[in-house]
């Protein structure tokens, strides 16, 4: 992945995600863990080959239950076809029917707090399943069906070699956490796999299956909300053969020096790069394998050199050349993945489109859709982003979006925004200024609000920054949307002083609109605009009491800028000419706006 100008900072903490309230009123906030961003085997959804081995619950003989000293329908694993739980009354709806496996700690909504602490429950295959008698190799998955939610809980898959000795091979760690504030279940059924070939030897033996739930916050351990479970339901659970030809997509990177932007101001555009990891889980060497996209309709495209990938490898495929976006627009990017063979699963290939916007005056790490929020229950703290500024400008705003709701942020809570810049040698974060404190109203929740610096900062091409949003108290509730790698979004908590890396990307944003701090049209600024209607030019007239240099702006009837363009006056009256042929029909809003103020006026367009 390519890196960011924000080489040297030093991870401080663990991860800091989107810390959600479970769909209960009882419920504390808490966050999810650094192991949500660690390598995992590769997990596809996909048909595989030969089915070598199965058990669909039929026979209770088949496993073994371990429920930590636990006993009742309403703790640790139970195998019949009856949902025992207290979040879903159906179960699942596998495709075998009949018996399934069920995992249930407690009744968080009935008996809060009486959820079981400190255990694990276990459920294993009781006998061995020999892979070599069943005539396979290391090339095997394991495959079942399941159903449920994550909040906090690990939810964790494991093989053993000796029937003694378990390993971790696969979890739900890259499932959303299910909250209050967002999140969602699985599907029902989802089918999960798990490619075993880079784990077992070329001629394995005896392996054993283990599903294991614990939590995922073991130094919470004490407090009942971080062993709440909305349940885990398995069935139909196979050791299926690979197939021959089967690339598939473990990871996909885009972005400008490590950081992707969803929104990029004009004046911040830059090389923006492309990369993919594929993993070759099938048995043969895959070649001619080449990864491409296509931008806005063949705009722009571009490829990655043609490769080999060996049986089991992983091969990072860059796209030869960058693409840099040329105006104020949308922009969608197509991916593809190709191959001289044909894939066996092509489902694994697919890549999902990449949409972001060039804007005139928003930088925003979010994708713009929430969905969760982070908070730090009675403590302060501030969460923001990393941006990297390639032009000099100067910033005056900072973008918000604080949660709305019974679990969004406390109406008047005392907030604030920060502006540091990150030290090169260091990796220190600079103060650089901050807003005035500002208290929320219901008016300011679930909006993009923007809050002023009170010294504007003049941003240093090349240089690294960190925008965030904070309160010295509880009560906020910052909403993210979508996410970042490790080290690019940062949570400070007030407990202990200390920064941590985030993986919820929250919705703080810089703002360059140039009329921030501008609060009222000024009388050294008179006006005109004609004709009126206009048709193909505009002409603005001004007449301006200083020598100074300013901007047009244009707004639509929605508020956006759909022209600009800057002006000189030498102390008296100027006319600029602004073509408008390729506007459509209606009513807009010329704005003049000079470092003494501003003026409006409006005109038709035929």
């Amino acid at each position: 992945m390519k890196k960011s100008l924000f080489l040297s900072l030093v991870v401080l903490g663990s991860v800091v995600y989107a810390q959600k309230q479970p769909l209960l009123p009882t419920a504390n906030n808490l966050v999810p863990s650094v192991n949500a961003m660690c390598s995992k085997p590769i997990i596809d959804t996909k048909t595989l080959g030969v089915t070598l081995w199965s058990d669909n619950f039929d026979s209770l003989a088949n496993w073994v239950i371990d429920n930590s000293g636990q006993a009742g329908i309403d703790f640790g694993w139970n195998i019949n076809n009856t949902s025992d739980g207290w979040w879903s009354g159906n179960g699942i709806n596998s495709t075998g029917g009949g018996n399934y496996a069920e995992l249930v700690n407690g009744d968080p909504t009935q008996n809060p707090g009486t959820q079981a602490l400190s255990v694990t429950y276990n459920l294993t295959t009781a006998n061995p399943i020999n892979i070599a008698a069943l005539g396979g190799s290391n090339q095997i998955s394991i495959e079942f069906e399941q159903y449920g939610a994550r909040f906090n809980d690990l939810q964790d898959i494991q093989i053993s070699t000796d029937g003694s000795t378990f390993f971790s091979v696969g979890n739900n760690l890259d499932k959303p956490v299910l909250s209050a504030s967002g999140g969602s279940p699985y599907a029902n059924p989802d089918l999960k796999i798990i490619n075993l070939a880079t784990i077992l030897p070329a001629n394995p033996g005896n392996i054993w299956i283990r599903f294991s739930w614990t939590t995922n916050y073991p130094g919470s351990a004490a407090n009942p909300n971080v062993w709440i479970t909305y349940g885990w339901y398995i069935d139909n659970v196979k050791i299926v053969t690979n197939p021959t030809n089967d690339l598939s997509i473990t990871s996909k990177y885009w972005g400008t020096a490590g950081l992707p932007y969803y929104q990029i101001p004009t004046t911040q555009t830059a090389p923006i790069d492309f990369e993919i990891d594929v993993f070759n889980g099938g048995i043969n060497n895959q070649t001619g394998v080449e990864y491409s996209i296509n931008v806005n309709n063949g705009a722009f495209t571009s490829a990655s050199p043609s490769s080999t990938i060996n049986s089991l490898d992983t091969s990072t495929l860059i796209i030869a050349n960058s693409f840099t976006p040329s105006g104020i627009g949308n922009y969608t990017v197509v991916h593809a993945l190709t191959a001289d063979s044909t894939d066996d699963v092509p489902a694994n290939n697919v890549i999902s489109n990449t949409a972001f916007n060039v804007t005139n005056y928003i930088y925003a790490r979010d994708n713009g859709t929430p969905a969760g929020s982070t908070s730090n229950g009675t403590d302060g703290f501030e969460s923001g982003n990393l941006f990297d500024i390639w032009n000099a400008q100067t910033l005056k705003g900072i973008d918000v979006r604080m949660l709305g709701g019974a679990s969004g942020t406390t109406v008047g809570t005392e907030v604030f925004v920060k502006l540091y810049s990150v030290d090169a040698t260091t990796g220190d974060f600079v103060f650089e200024s901050e807003s005035d404190p500002y208290i929320v109203t219901a008016a300011d929740l679930n909006i993009n609000k923007m809050l002023m610096l009170n010294v504007p900062v003049n941003l240093v091409p090349n240089t690294t920054y960190l925008a965030v949003i904070g309160a010295y108290s509880q009560g906020l509730r910052v909403v993210n949307a979508g996410s970042s790698t490790p080290q690019t979004s940062f949570f400070f908590d007030y407990f202990d002083n200390t920064w941590y890396y985030q993986t919820g990307t929250p919705w703080v944003r810089m703002n360059f609109d140039p009329t921030i701090g501008i609060n009222e049209e000024s009388a050294n600024i008179s006006t005109l605009v004609y004709p009126n209607p206009a048709n193909e030019v505009l002409n603005v007239k001004m007449e301006i009491n200083n020598t100074t240099t300013g901007v047009i702006a244009i707004y639509n009837a929605a508020g956006s800028i759909v022209k600009e363009s800057t002006f000189n006056v030498a102390n008296g009256i100027a006319v600029e000419q602004v073509t408008i042929n390729d506007l459509s029909a209606g009513l807009y809003t010329v704005k003049i706006i000079t470092n003494d103020g501003f003026a409006t006026r409006k005109f038709a367009k035929k």
